[in-house]
């Protein structure tokens, strides 16, 4: 058939007979028209004022087909300068790409501002605009044709009431895979309605959660989309799902292009806890069935994660990408308003806790900002200036309104105080994360209890040390993470608490029988738990971070601490049958004093009530000096001379802490010094002062109360002054420098007293194969016979309180008898074996004599001593072993430089230099 010609004769469409203006067809006459392609429609005429034409031209040329526009939904306001804020109005907006104009319609399609848009396109949404006396956000983009209509009707039918058979052919953003865009059929045109009145884009939402049949019917016809496309994002994150979710949920590339591949695992880890999608894999087979079944009857329970990675490797980003992808997006679309695109307007948490310690809300808050832009999502924190009443009107509000705020930053004590507003409106809290989680380990904390009040299902715990050899404090934070995984405190402990116990204690070491069951039950409790709880070790930051130099400083003691150290021990009158650790914990805090300063002698309170009056009358307190001060400030005065780095001092005691500031005050030195006295609402403008002032050269620091979560990258260097029984506290405190944000290669300094107890505690470390390392971190430890390592024998008393005054490393002696050249001692696993092996083979297994058996226990000691010794050996793998009187060369430029000054107070120096010193 030939087409009509249709010259420059505008298209008219059929009449029915009886319509007025032309000529009619009878009713039986059906008229035949051919398929035409795309084809310009003429609007309608109508009389418009001459002054009004022109700026009714400029409106719809601002909706030409012939260019490409996008179509937004939109919310406006008045300014306010109100805290909590909220949108009067809804609207929409459209852009015309060529020429980068926005314009803004209210609901009824009235223009009301335009604004020329400056920055990229891909990041309009939530952007708010300044607009004549309005604020206006972009909420979504139009995607679905039919959509893309219904607004341009709105538009085009406030400029004058323009019938929809007349409106033009509208391009709009393709969902299919067409290249992007596509245009409106004509045969599309003709079977629009008429425009019906305009429905705020609220109740529209609302409209599809009207009742159950309606929603049915209407999740028949609907299509649900993710809110990001993985065609457009290079290398997404996809999170895993189960067969009942309706979308994809991916990661906002905005987070996901800077996650490295361990924070992308550990992501997709805690989401699959959060979500119930973490599933037992029993791998062991030997696991007897009743604990298969406790997996099995508790799979479901999972809800909770406790990410117990090191420090350094980024909980906070990874905690952040969390919450935000939480917020944003859900699998089950149909459960929460969408878009007529299908595009979920809302995530599955609206509204999260986040608890920590005082001093890590302002880093929190600045990580939001600086990952997110505090622009995108709300995040409140309480002011230390707000009165109790102040701090309940906000909380209240912040679980009520709902669009302002959906992070609440708040501290572990000022949790209490707020703890009657959360419990009232707990079922809105959506997600709680516990920073620094391990304060939760104590059952009969008020803390504790607060928490588990609020009953919140979805958990997350981060701490570098969740479990220091405690399995009662582990099960109190397994259980409130995810509350019946493990049973009842009962069976736990009937189960795995007494087994494990007995084969770690000291006087069980020759029971093989016992050894294997304790050794079984911790195999049964890692398979259990290593469904919610990751840990990773901080080695996987050596491509990331600078280079990190270690170094093992054993200063000489002074005479005076010699002599105060025999004084006090005779004073002290030990009687070591008597003797447990924890009774004599005051005489242990004594002698860790004499090692930093004898000048700490006369206040301390067990010198002063059990050794005083037998003694010389409090004689060393005039005595301030010690080895450890004279290798610390020659190291301060070289750090200051030699480069234009800063340094971080730390020390576990506040009156070491004042001998220090004072010794840097006399030497001019500028610093500044967080401990437990200085007010929370100080602590984080001390911190960022530190870091951005050049004038600033030391910072003093208090373990206790600052050694974690703290970002110190403005300094390179840091001096552990003194140890702590617990390595994970050291390990805290030396992480606060080498972090993500550090530009220099590091050096941390540890100062340990040689031969005296300072180095005992330095052992114990070494040796120990605490349970965070059995239960978190390498279940398949080389070292199997170190299960009772962390535990104290009468032996193990009498060597802790020796003094070794002809030694120049104790620690050294045990493990080798190098000539400290800079030999690096390699580890030989299969000697450790042997050994194991042997110390089976001296295990009675028959009746024996009393002579005998005292002779083989005997032996059995001494292969006990070369196990530990290995166990140090094994701790101290790369580094290097260097004499300060045969050699001078300790890959550090401020030691060699101050040699002349330090080598008679360094006896022995233990060296693991950066992977650029090794190459």
């Amino acid at each position: 058939m030939q087409l009509p010609k249709y010259e420059n004769k505008p298209f008219k469409p059929p009449r029915r007979v009886g319509s007025s203006g032309s000529a009619q067809p009878k009713s039986n006459t059906t008229v035949k028209t051919a398929p035409i392609p795309t084809v310009k429609i003429a609007t309608k005429k109508r009389n418009i004022p001459a002054g009004a034409a022109s700026n009714v031209a400029k409106r719809r040329d601002n909706l030409t087909p012939n260019e490409s526009i996008r179509y937004f939904t939109t919310m406006y306001r008045k300014p306010t300068t109100k805290k909590h804020k909220t949108w009067s109005g809804d609207g929409y907006a459209t852009l015309k790409l060529n020429s980068s104009k926005l314009a803004f319609y209210n609901e009824a399609g009235k223009l009301f501002g335009s604004n020329t848009l400056t920055s990229d396109p891909n990041s309009l949404l939530e952007t708010i605009f300044k607009v004549g006396p309005n604020e206006v956000q972009l909420d979504y983009e139009l995607k679905e044709l039919a959509e893309v209509n219904s607004a341009r009707q709105v538009i085009i039918q406030a400029m004058g009431n323009v019938s929809s058979a007349t409106i033009a052919p509208v391009i709009a953003p393709s969902t299919k895979n067409d290249g992007g865009k596509y245009q409106m059929p004509l045969s599309q045109l003709f079977t629009l309605n008429t425009v019906k009145k305009f429905k705020s884009v609220t109740k529209q939402m609302n409209e599809h959660m009207t009742s159950p049949t309606q929603s049915s019917q209407s999740s028949k016809v609907r299509k649900y989309y993710p809110v990001f496309d993985v065609r457009k994002i290079d290398n997404p994150l996809v999170m895993n799902k189960n067969s009942s979710a309706e979308v994809d949920v991916i990661v906002d590339p905005l987070l996901g292009k800077f996650l490295r591949p361990h924070q992308r695992e550990g992501v997709k880890f805690m989401y699959d806890c959060i979500m119930g999608l973490a599933r037992p894999t029993v791998e062991n087979q030997n696991i007897d069935c009743t604990t298969k079944s406790l997996m099995l009857e508790n799979d479901s329970d999972i809800s909770g994660c406790l990410l117990a990675d090191d420090m350094g490797l980024g909980k906070t980003l990874m905690s952040i990408t969390l919450i935000w992808t939480l917020i944003r997006q859900t699998p089950f679309a149909s459960k929460v308003p969408c878009s007529q695109s299908g595009i979920p307007l809302s995530g599955l948490c609206k509204k999260i806790l986040v608890v920590c310690p005082v001093t890590l809300i302002g880093n929190w808050k600045r990580e939001f900002g600086k990952w997110l832009n505090l622009s995108r999502i709300g995040v409140l924190t309480l002011s230390p200036r707000n009165s109790p009443d102040m701090d309940k009107m906000a909380v209240r509000n912040f679980l009520k309104v709902q669009r302002t705020y959906q992070v609440l930053i708040i501290g572990y004590e000022k949790l209490l105080s707020v703890s009657e507003e959360l419990e009232k409106n707990k079922q809105l809290i959506d997600l709680l994360v516990c920073d620094e989680g391990h304060r939760l380990k104590n059952g009969a904390s008020k803390i504790l209890n607060t928490l588990k009040s609020l009953d919140i299902k979805r958990k997350l715990l981060l701490t570098g040390t969740p479990i220091q050899n405690d399995l009662n404090e582990f099960f109190t934070i397994i259980d409130f993470i995810n509350p019946g995984v493990l049973g009842s405190f009962g069976s736990f402990k009937r189960r795995f608490i007494l087994p494990i116990t007995r084969a770690r204690d000291t006087a069980n070491r020759y029971n093989e029988e016992l050894l294997e069951k304790g050794e079984e039950k911790s195999r049964e409790m890692i398979e259990i738990t290593k469904r919610f709880i990751l840990r990773r070790t901080n080695a996987i930051l050596e491509k990331y971070l600078p280079p990190k130099t270690d170094i093992i400083l054993f200063c000489k003691p002074y005479d005076q601490q010699i002599l105060a150290f025999k004084d006090i021990l005779q004073g002290a009158r030990l009687d070591f049958g008597q003797m447990t650790f924890s009774s004599s914990l005051g005489l242990i805090t004594l002698l860790k004093k004499v090692c930093n300063s004898p000048g700490l002698v006369g206040s301390d309170s067990y010198y002063n009530s059990h050794i005083k009056d037998t003694q010389s009358q409090g004689i060393y307190s005039r005595f301030l000096n010690s080895g450890k001060l004279k290798v610390l400030m020659t190291l301060l005065e070289g750090i200051r001379k030699r480069t234009e780095e800063k340094v971080v001092v730390v020390s576990n005691y506040t009156q070491t802490l004042d001998i220090i500031e004072n010794l840097m005050n006399m030497a001019g030195m500028s610093h500044c010094r967080l401990d437990g006295s200085i007010p929370s609402k100080q602590r984080d403008s001390i911190v960022t002062s530190f870091n951005r002032n050049p004038a600033i050269f030391g910072f003093l620091l208090s373990a206790k109360s600052g050694g974690v979560g703290l970002n110190l990258v403005g300094a390179s260097r840091l001096i552990l002054f003194d140890n702590d029984w617990n390595p994970s506290v050291d390990l805290q405190a030396m992480s606060r420098i080498h972090r993500d944000g550090q530009k220099r290669p590091c050096f941390i300094y540890r100062l340990v007293t040689t031969g005296c107890i300072d180095e005992k505690i330095l052992q114990r470390q070494l040796m120990k194969n605490s349970l965070s390392q059995k239960f978190l971190g390498d279940s398949e430890t080389k070292d199997k016979g170190t299960s009772n390592d962390d535990l104290f024998n009468k032996e193990d008393l009498k060597d802790l309180f020796s003094v070794h005054t002809n030694t120049k490393s104790n620690t050294h002696d045990l493990i080798c008898s190098c000539d400290g050249l800079g030999e690096e001692i390699e580890y030989v696993e299969k000697n450790q074996e042997q050994d194991v092996v042997e110390l089976k083979k001296c295990m009675p297994t028959t009746w024996t004599s009393a002579l005998e058996l005292q002779k083989e226990m005997n032996e059995t000691a001494t292969r006990n001593d070369a196990r530990k010794s290995q166990s140090i050996r094994q701790c101290l793998i790369h580094y290097k072993h260097i004499d300060p009187a045969r050699q001078d060369e300790l890959f550090d430029e401020v030691i060699t430089e101050s040699f002349a000054t330090l080598k008679d107070d360094i006896t022995f120096a233990f060296v693991k230099p950066s992977e650029i010193c090794l190459k």
